[in-house]
């Protein structure tokens, strides 16, 4: 009898289980299938750049002794039916194109859109033609997540976009270019180099350099805090904008003098003069300009 309740008992637990992870979001099938691809560049430059788009999982980009692009993509559909599942393996995929001395790979499904011409990625959940044309909308049952695992030459530059899902990392990347945003995920990059520009909306940016940038470079984050590590020897021009947050530093600073702009008035009173709000400070010589800007997290630089 004993043996009965303790079995019912059971029973009861992972039925309730299954109805909590259910509520949760969680779908009744998956499938996962993973996609292996290489590129290479129609040329050889100095130019180079992979640029790379998802819009729900994570990417990672190591660099390395090599001169093909090798991907792997882990691709995992859920549903509340097989046919959906079905459908969702489908309709989600990988593509690339190439154009000059650029390899774009994307996330492919009814929603996105790639124009080679202009090289620019657009996703939009709902395929409409207008706004008219919302009555013959499709929604789509069910959810899927791309991650990339990508390895490029290591000193070519990088393009690289992430929106929901997923965090981004890069390492060892040397290229003219370091490019990364991403949406609702954190950015980490280690040992890298290069003309930079990262931009995280809601999480942490996270920077240690093999070698200082030598050209203007962007550092934004709205909610979260940016962490650089720079090597000894930095000359950089700081310009710093927040509202809720500070910038730390270990390296010796001076403070320099806030811009002036110039704003014309139609009016008799001639010119007026606007002072720039950003904090204006350099490290060593202060010859190459270094962006921050953040809303509500703290910019912590270090040697």
């Amino acid at each position: 009898m004993k043996t009965i309740k303790i079995s019912l008992l059971i029973l009861l637990f992972n039925i309730l289980f299954i109805n909590a992870q259910y509520l949760k979001g969680e779908k009744k099938y998956n499938q996962v299938e993973t996609i292996e691809e290489e590129y290479q560049f129609l040329e050889q430059s100095p130019d180079n750049i992979v640029v790379i788009d998802n819009v729900y999982g994570s990417i990672d980009v190591e660099g390395y002794n090599g001169k093909t692009i090798k991907i792997e993509v882990v691709k995992k559909v859920s549903a509340d039916t097989k046919q959906d599942v079905a459908e969702g393996m489908q309709e989600i995929g990988v593509k690339s194109s190439k154009k000059g001395d650029a390899v774009y790979i994307y996330m492919d499904s009814p929603y996105s859109k790639f124009d080679l011409e202009t090289g620019n990625f657009q996703h939009h959940e709902f395929n409409f033609g207008s706004r008219r044309n919302y009555k013959h909308r499709k929604k789509r049952m069910y959810k899927y997540r791309l991650d990339f695992k990508v390895k490029v030459p290591k000193n070519v530059s990088i393009d690289v976009k992430a929106i929901n899902k997923g965090n981004i990392t890069i390492d060892n990347v040397h290229g003219k270019l370091l490019i990364v945003h991403n949406v609702n995920g954190a950015i980490d990059m280690t040992n890298v180099s290069g003309q930079t520009d990262v931009n995280a909306l809601n999480k942490d940016i996270n920077i240690t350099y093999a070698k200082n940038p030598t050209k203007e470079s962007w550092f934004k984050s709205l909610n979260g805090d940016i962490n650089v590590l720079f090597k000894n020897g930095l000359n950089a021009e700081i310009s710093y904008k927040t509202m809720n947050g500070n910038f730390y530093t270990n390296f010796d600073v001076e403070k320099t003098t806030p811009q002036v702009s110039k704003i014309k008035q139609n009016s008799k009173r001639g010119v007026k003069y606007k002072l720039n709000k950003r904090k204006n400070f350099k490290i060593g010589n202060g010859k190459i300009p270094f962006h921050f800007d953040q809303l509500n997290g703290d910019a912590i630089v270090k040697k």
